[in-house]
This record gives structure tokens, C-alpha cells and sequence, in this order.
């Protein structure tokens, strides 16, 4: 926070009692929706739900049976199948209730501690106001169920980690985050870049999170369905159906779709940039902006160069680009800050209005074009030089 904020940011500091009455509300804005979506589980357990495809594959898990059946079916690692186990073995209604409320936990929980970071905290309301601008955008995954609302709340938990040097526990939830969806092994290698130090705890964690299957399933079981997942992935790699909000979701929509092989080549250097992003210039900077950087590169790669990225992924988006916004406002930053709030809203608000219009083509367009914008704003934030004198030893 430079100079020229501390007086104002003195000024608005909440009277006794207004930080309780913050977070309340702020609580109010995840507990509200949950409780609704909860009240429908429960009158029609299973319907709008893609639960039934996760109990499905802990069924085929623990009677080893085979887990892959294209790009339809289960498109997770095998580890996905003993994590959701848990859950499978709280009942349909129960077991569904619980997954969404994990995911809305670990949202809301990662939101709450970067909030309390002094570089965003300096005026009252910050996990209200973050909250506020994430939700609309997380609603339709935990709507759903859809993994990705636990994939958003992995990497999010996993930033502050980095950001208040827990190693382990971020290597944990980074392994836990390839657990829910495989291309958080993207979300590692950008970890080793923004991170160096981290190279033999992740070499570790990977090791022990691909030995985990082993554990819970006959070897050659184990080894059959590893066989499988990389034959499904190479089919999910291929799939062209104007359904899918992905880069080539944006491109489609005019129009223009790349061939797999060009779609494949702009992954690895698109992959190679953000290493460059994080290595080079998210090094420099003090926490937290420093993982908010990573956070946002890895979000923007899992979202563009996912072929099966689906609307309700963008979750992943959303709490980088709250909590982006309001350190902007913090730092006296008011027009990146309305700029990514505006972002935020328009992805969270826009498409359920204008679907008559347009149908689902709207978002397929927008959400990518909208994180596009992100990653080339991410890019010209970390490549300034660090403010203040705080910023980072490259460690």
C-alpha cells in the first residue's frame, strides 16, 4: 500500500463490530445459496446433478470394474474415484449436499484468508466484496456439483499456501487439484516456476499422488485404468463440438477452429509463455501478488487449452479475479480494479439473461474472450516493476 492511500485507507477502518458485520454477510453470500441448492438436492436428489457420474465411477472403482467410456463418461485420473469415495458412501442426498458444500467451504475459507493479508485488508468488507464479485460466476458449479467448483477451491487454497510459505500443504492441494481434473499438472509446473524451491517437494508429492491408486486396487487393476484414463484424455484432446468454452469455443463461434495439431502446438506455447510469466516476472513481486499471479496464469491456461472446458469451469476464474480487483482498489488502482470487477460480473451475470438471444453461444465466447483480457492484463501487472521495497528473493 503506497503512502498516498495510508490516510484514506485509516479512515475507512471499521468501527467496533463492523468487521463482524462484513463477514456475516459475507458468510450470508455462500450459506444463502447453498442452503437453496441444498432444499433441491434433497426434493430431487440426482436431478441437474453430475454427481451420478462421479458415483458411477466409485461403483466401477471398488468392483474394479473399467472406469473410461469416452469422452461422456469419467474423464478424471483413477485417483478421482477413491476421493470421491467418501461422499459415495454418505447416500445420494447426503453424499451430494456434502460435495457442494466442501467446494463452497473451500472457496468462501481461501477468499477469507487472503483477505486478512495486509496488502488487501486495508479497507473494511474485503471477503464481502470479493465474495460478492466471485459468486455469480462459482453459482452454476455448485449448482451442478461439477468438480470444478472443488478444482477452483484446491488451487485457491493451494495460492495462499504458496503465499504464506506452507510448502507442503500447497503441494497437497496441488496434488489434490490433479486428483479432481488431470490438467492440474499444469497448475504444478507453473508452481515450480513461481515457486523454484518447491522442485523436490513437488517431485515428491506427484510421486506419492500417482502411487496412491496402488494402495486401494490390485496392481494390474491399477496399471489397466492408468492405461485407459491416457486413452480417454487422447480422445477428450480430440473432441470438435461447438459446446465447449475453450479458446477454440471463441474461434468456433466465428467461424474458425483449429486443427488438433495447431490446437496442440498452441497449448505447449502458450504453456511455455506463462512459464516465462511466472519465472520471470511473478518472481519479483511481494506476496500476494506474487500467487495471485500463478493463480490467474493457471486458471487462464485451464480455462483456454482445456478442450472440454464447459461454462460452469470458469469457476476456476473467479476468486483470482475478486481478489485481483480489490488489491487494484487497495493500491489506489481504480481502473484495473472496475475494469476486472466488470469482468467478474458480466461472466457471473450476462450469459442467463441473454441465453434466449443467443442460447449457450454467448458464454462460449464470452468467458474465454473475458480471460483472455485477464491473462494480457495478469501479463502487463507482473512484468512492471515490484512497488515498494518488500519484493521477492526469487526463492
Amino acid at each position: 500500500m503506497t503512502a498516498r492511500t495510508q490516510p484514506a485507507d485509516k479512515k475507512a477502518s471499521p468501527i467496533p463490530g463492523s468487521a463482524a458485520r462484513w463477514n456475516a454477510a459475507a458468510w450470508a453470500l455462500w450459506l444463502v445459496p447453498l442452503l437453496v441448492i441444498s432444499i433441491a438436492v434433497v426434493a430431487k436428489p440426482g436431478n441437474h446433478s453430475l454427481t451420478s457420474l462421479y458415483q458411477d465411477a466409485v461403483a466401477r472403482w471398488w468392483s474394479r470394474k473399467t472406469l473410461y467410456e469416452g469422452p461422456g463418461g469419467m474423464n478424471y485420473l483413477p485417483q478421482f474415484s477413491i476421493f470421491f469415495t467418501p461422499y459415495y458412501l454418505f447416500g445420494q442426498a447426503a453424499g451430494d449436499i456434502l460435495w457442494r458444500a466442501t467446494a463452497a467451504g473451500g472457496l468462501a475459507l481461501g477468499i477469507l484468508l487472503f483477505c486478512r493479508a495486509p496488502a488487501l485488508a486495508g479497507r473494511p468488507g474485503a471477503f464481502f466484496w470479493v465474495s460478492l464479485l466471485a459468486m455469480p460466476l462459482c453459482l452454476q458449479a455448485l449448482q451442478f456439483g461439477q468438480a470444478n467448483a472443488h478444482l477452483a477451491a484446491a488451487l485457491l487454497l493451494a495460492a495462499w499456501c504458496l503465499c504464506s510459505r506452507r510448502w507442503w500443504t500447497a503441494v497437497v492441494f496441488l496434488g489434490l487439484a490433479t486428483a479432481i481434473k488431470p490438467l492440474g499438472i499444469a497448475a504444478i509446473g507453473l508452481a515450480w516456476a513461481a515457486y523454484p524451491r518447491l522442485w523436490w517437494r513437488l517431485g515428491i508429492g506427484l510421486a506419492l499422488l500417482l502411487a496412491l491408486p496402488f494402495a486401494f486396487g490390485p496392481p494390474g487393476y491399477v496399471w489397466s485404468q492408468y492405461l485407459a484414463c491416457a486413452d480417454n484424455l487422447r480422445q477428450c484432446s480430440g473432441v470438435t463440438e461447438h459446446r465447449f468454452a475453450d479458446l477454440n469455443g471463441l474461434l468456433r463461434t466465428f467461424g474458425i477452429a483449429m486443427g488438433g495439431q495447431v490446437s496442440l502446438l498452441l497449448r505447449a506455447a502458450a504453456g511455455m509463455l506463462l512459464m516465462v510469466l511466472c519465472w520471470g516476472f511473478a518472481r519479483r513481486h511481494p506476496e500476494p501478488l506474487r500467487a495471485l499471479v500463478w493463480l490467474g496464469a493457471t486458471a487462464g491456461f485451464l480455462m483456454l487449452f482445456n478442450p472440454m472446458t464447459e461454462a460452469n469451469s470458469y469457476a476456476v476464474v473467479a476468486p483470482v479475479l475478486g481478489l485481483i480487483a480489490w488489491r487494484s482498489f487497495a493500491h489506489g488502482e481504480r481502473t484495473v480494479g472496475w475494469v476486472l470487477a466488470g469482468v467478474a460480473l458480466s461472466m457471473g451475470l450476462l450469459p442467463e439473461p441473454l441465453r434466449p438471444l443467443f442460447g449457450n453461444y454467448f458464454a462460449l465466447a464470452w468467458y474465454p474472450a473475458m480471460t483472455l483480457g485477464f491473462l494480457g492484463l495478469l501479463a502487463w501487472m507482473a512484468s512492471r516493476p515490484p512497488s515498494g521495497s518488500h519484493a521477492s528473493n526469487g526463492a
